[in-house]
């Protein structure tokens, strides 16, 4: 921070009890407050009190701005969410970024902020060794959403299936982990690093992480597949499923395995996990999240990684490079867990929170039920901090609102994505035409109180350049309510909102 010590002025002392629109208000009353209301130190405290998505640049922390610059987010984050709320607000632009005719979008990742994308597109290779099943894994920049710019294009052998990316800002490299189909029996995972300062030079961030199935007793050869990816800084994160055959006329058993990798000093290990717990997974900076549904309520339990996984120098002792092996994993190191209490009206869990957003504030996930009839529900944790870790429980808070209609009828949704702060949420409907929702959380301030709510983000009429039924997948980004639409066409649109 700029400002260490502070002068003995009773009214800095007033408006570090003010909110954030308080301190805008009286800013506009002479020119004293006005000067004390631009204090670095100020904005500091204000910003780990406000509670709307802030366009923060990607990978900043907000000690590090001026009171200046935090007061300029802020601002506009209070535009945004005014035209948010809106209930006749809605997309004003729709920019094509892939077209079908070029290559196919397996996967997407938005990063926060927006102003980042990461694509996989499937391309056919005439006269490729591998029968033409590549993947071209693309870092775009959309700071301009009216020209977006291809920083980095690394071409893959195999077929993606997901991605997932983070920026370490000291670097100035983003690290992308892609999962590549192998066939039904095995699975892999690769990991580069995108450096912004010189792209054409970008490396491999480590070998080829292959995941294999544990041989089974039954007649059958069981399969494997890959289902989520996290990274948090150096640590990257898999959730992959083991689909154990049982016998004829019956369904597979499914085994859910933690795989957890550290990119710089190689040590690994593989973790077991609940059976259907691969609704929910997030990676902290020294915990994981899991969530199963285990009735009468959903069950979100964090462990702790390993010290030997976090830690920047690897223990001798500890395993390097070694491939996840279901057969020799351990539990996971138990930490808390919280219940989603819900009534009978309200059954499991269908979204979770896109990405964690770490600016020294403390940040929540969020999981969104599904609902039925006219209401729904946002159950919203964090996770245990140091007093409450190994305590058995965290915090949670949960909120009902309403979804603007009274005949009973049941609501689903469909490509749910919810904000890395649970603010905001962007769902599509099929019920009297495919319709994009927006959602915001409510907000409590002095003055004035919204509650939460429900809007049309892209009404049935809306004049689109692609069907909406075509529609595979969404990405959203809460601080800016930009939106990315790929389309079972191959095709990828931003929307953008501003």
């Amino acid at each position: 921070m700029r400002f260490i010590d502070l002068p003995a002025d009773p009214l800095l002392t007033i408006f570090l009890d003010l909110d954030v629109e308080d301190v805008l208000a009286l800013k506009q009353s002479c020119r004293i407050l006005n000067e004390i209301g631009s204090l670095d130190y100020l904005w500091h405290k204000l910003v780990r009190t406000c509670d709307l998505p802030l366009d923060l640049p990607l990978g900043a922390d907000s000690a590090t701005l001026s009171g200046q610059e935090l007061q300029a987010i802020v601002v506009k984050a209070l535009k945004l969410d005014h035209h948010w709320r809106k209930p006749d607000a809605y997309i004003r632009r729709v920019i094509p970024i892939i077209h079908s005719d070029t290559s196919y979008v397996d996967s997407f990742h938005l990063l926060p902020g927006g102003k980042w994308l990461v694509t996989t597109h499937h391309t056919h290779i005439i006269g490729d060794s591998d029968g033409g099943q590549c993947t071209d894994l693309t870092l775009w920049c959309l700071d301009d959403i009216t020209s977006p710019r291809v920083i980095k294009t690394i071409l893959i052998h195999d077929r993606a299936t997901s991605c997932r990316a983070y920026y370490q800002p000291a670097q100035r490299t983003f690290s992308v982990a892609v999962a590549l189909s192998k066939g039904d029996i095995s699975g892999c995972v690769e990991v580069y690093r995108i450096s912004l300062d010189n792209p054409a030079v970008s490396i491999r961030g480590c070998e080829p992480l292959m995941f294999h199935p544990v041989a089974s007793d039954g007649p059958q050869e069981s399969s494997l597949r890959i289902d989520k990816l996290r990274i948090h800084e150096d640590i990257l994160g898999v959730i992959f499923i083991q689909l154990l055959p049982t016998g004829y006329h019956q369904l597979p058993r499914r085994m859910v395995h933690v795989y957890l990798y550290n990119l710089v000093t190689g040590a690994s290990a593989t973790f077991k996990a609940y059976h259907g717990s691969d609704d929910y997974f997030e990676l902290f900076r020294d915990q994981y999240a899991l969530a199963r549904y285990d009735p009468p309520e959903p069950i979100v339990s964090f462990y702790d990684i390993p010290s030997f996984i976090v830690s920047a120098n690897l223990d001798s002792e500890a395993p390097a490079n070694n491939e996840p092996d279901p057969s020799t994993m351990s539990e996971g190191l138990f930490s808390a867990r919280c219940s989603l209490s819900h009534d009978s009206s309200f059954s499991a869990y269908r979204g979770a929170s896109s990405g964690i957003i770490e600016h020294g504030v403390p940040v929540f996930n969020t999981l969104m039920f599904n609902v039925w009839g006219c209401t729904g529900k946002t159950d919203r944790f964090s996770p245990p901090d140091r007093e409450t870790r190994f305590s058995g429980y965290t915090t949670i808070t949960s909120e009902v609102f309403h979804l603007g209609n009274n005949d009973g009828a049941s609501h689903q949704f469909y490509y749910l994505q919810l904000g890395a702060t649970g603010r905001r949420a962007v769902w599509v409907e099929f019920q009297g035409g495919i319709k994009f929702r927006k959602w915001s959380a409510s907000r409590h301030y002095h003055g004035e109180n919204p509650s939460a709510g429900v809007s049309v983000f892209m009404p049935p009429t809306t004049g689109l350049p692609f069907d909406k039924e075509d529609i595979f997948w969404i990405a959203f980004d809460e601080a800016t309510c930009r939106l990315c639409v790929g389309l079972r066409t191959g095709e990828l649109y931003v929307c953008d909102f501003l």
